[in-house]
């Protein structure tokens, strides 16, 4: 085995990574630059598991003044090395289940205090929050760093089991923490705040009007995740090593990883890794669904299943709606945006976002998780496989024969009330399980196709009908003329009209025509 650098797999804490002289990815330059810009109170909202807990102990590092953790690292000469009280709150690491979140907090403060030796009269928990602000103040005489990691757990975790009363409940809690950091900011020296989502400031930060947002912010996009330049620089050896393993080139074996775990944007210029799956893929050497598999998204999937909505990519939002989370008026674009299972692709004149999945793990777990979720069957993959084979011979007695073995498998009562959306979905859903580029609900002057699949040279057209015919879906493409817009393909291109029967609860006909 090759004598390789350490990989900090699983690993938050800075001080740790430094001191085992494992990787570590250099991002204080962007942190000097924040530090030094003149302004005192951040916020940066990316997905889980993509570095925020390493930026926050990094930063809190630098301001215990532990000059010597970052000897060769870009900021080692650039600032005059002093120590600062620190009071670091993670809410990923407190007990707010088993103790209630404002005792957890509570409980969480008077340990800083005591770390400080400074006792504590106030009891109300932004009475308690600002006597510490102010007395470790005091104390030093010396401003306070502030960084809370994970800000907003206490309520993304209820409201994924439905607890609707109890995020609000939360979020009232964290309301009045956050309440009085505005008026202590002249004790401040720095505050960040890091979490998933954005909540609206009306909701959660109506006093906070003083916090610069740097999620969209050009200037750090890179400061979380990992870079194209920086994968390659800083895990050379860990890069030719897999590639030796798997028996490609070092070129191959990259473009490999740039479609599996690269394409995260938050400006639909720049394009970051997950750190997590880089991690945990330059570690076993073998491509798999790291992050997904690491945190599957069940609230998130039962909205979806809920709303029918089956086809995530190519999804459009505006600025407003990609900026705000608010428990009272769930977005599920936004939902998936901030927990990032969508990313920023393209950015149109209006400024609107147009999301896409970032890369071929998410993409690909997702497509899986939303077919099993929707048919409730674990097993659908299988069907999947079988209509590639189908599509790629062109074998529509095989595609009728899938298509009803994946309805058969799906429980009956699962079908009731059931709309034509729904049978459309699995199919949708199993062709891009496939592997297949397929469109859905594809607008044109006419009207929407259902629709439409590209593959080789051959161009099929969909239209899906519940209880009424085949034919009539033929004769609507032409009707509407659907393939008007694809004149220009040089490909042939087939029709093909689908009639499900919510009586039978499979495909009651298939109709294929050529019509180029």
């Amino acid at each position: 085995m090759p004598n390789l650098p350490l990989l900090p797999v699983g690993e938050q804490d800075f001080e740790k990574i430094r001191k085992r002289g494992c990787v570590y990815v250099d991002k204080t330059e962007f942190i000097f630059q924040l530090i030094s810009s003149g302004g005192s109170f951040f916020f940066i909202s990316r997905p889980r598991r993509f570095g925020k807990s390493l930026l926050i102990s990094t930063i809190k590092e630098i301001f215990l003044g532990k000059k010597n953790l970052f000897e060769g690292l870009f900021i080692y000469d650039k600032i005059e090395w002093q120590s600062y009280p620190v009071v670091h709150l993670d809410f990923s690491s407190l007990d707010f289940r088993g103790k209630g979140l404002e005792k957890a907090i509570s409980d969480k403060l008077d340990d800083i205090a005591q770390n400080y030796q400074v006792s504590l009269i106030e009891t109300t928990l932004g009475s308690k929050f600002a006597e510490l602000i102010q007395k470790l103040h005091n104390q030093a005489n010396q401003a306070v760093v502030i960084l809370i990691d994970e800000y907003d757990k206490p309520v993304t975790d209820v409201l994924e089991t439905y607890q609707n009363e109890q995020a609000h409940i939360h979020r009232e809690v964290l309301r009045a923490l956050y309440g009085i950091i505005k008026g202590n900011s002249q004790y401040i020296r720095f505050f960040l705040l890091t979490g998933i989502t954005r909540f609206t400031k009306i909701s959660l930060f109506s006093d906070l009007n003083n916090l610069t947002d740097l999620t969209f912010y050009s200037d750090f996009h890179n400061l979380l995740g990992y870079t194209q330049k920086e994968l390659e620089f800083y895990f050379e050896k860990h890069i030719q090593n897999a590639a030796k393993y798997q028996n490609k080139s070092t070129d191959q074996l990259l473009a490999e990883i740039k479609e599996w775990y690269n394409g995260y944007s938050w400006n639909a210029r720049e394009r970051v890794y997950n750190p997590f799956s880089i991690l945990r893929f330059l570690t076993q050497k073998e491509f798999y669904n790291f992050w997904f598999e690491s945190g599957t998204p069940k609230f998130l999937v039962q909205k979806l299943k809920e709303k029918l909505y089956f086809n995530l990519s190519q999804t459009s939002i505006s600025l407003d709606s990609i900026n705000a989370f608010d428990i009272d008026n769930l977005n599920t674009e936004t939902l998936l945006f901030q927990t990032g299972y969508l990313t920023i692709s393209e950015k149109d004149e209006f400024g609107n976002f147009l999301l896409n999945y970032p890369n071929k793990e998410v993409e690909q777990s997702m497509l899986q998780y939303l077919i099993t979720a929707f048919s409730e069957n674990p097993h659908s993959d299988v069907n999947a496989k079988k209509l590639a084979r189908a599509i790629h011979n062109h074998e529509f007695e095989l595609f009728e024969q899938t298509l009803n073995q994946l309805f058969a498998d799906i429980p009956a009562e699962i079908f009731l009330a059931k709309k034509e959306a729904y049978y459309h979905s699995i199919v949708f859903l199993a062709l891009k399980l496939a592997g297949y580029f397929v469109k859905a609900e594809v607008r044109t002057s006419k009207g929407r196709l259902d629709a439409v699949l590209s593959y080789q040279n051959r161009i099929y057209i969909f239209e899906f009908k519940l209880d009424e015919s085949a034919e009539k879906a033929i004769e609507q493409i032409h009707q509407k003329k659907y393939y008007q817009h694809l004149d220009n393909y040089a490909k042939q291109i087939f029709l093909v009209g689908v009639n499900f029967s919510s009586q039978s609860k499979e495909v009651e006909k298939i109709i294929v025509k050529e019509w180029k």
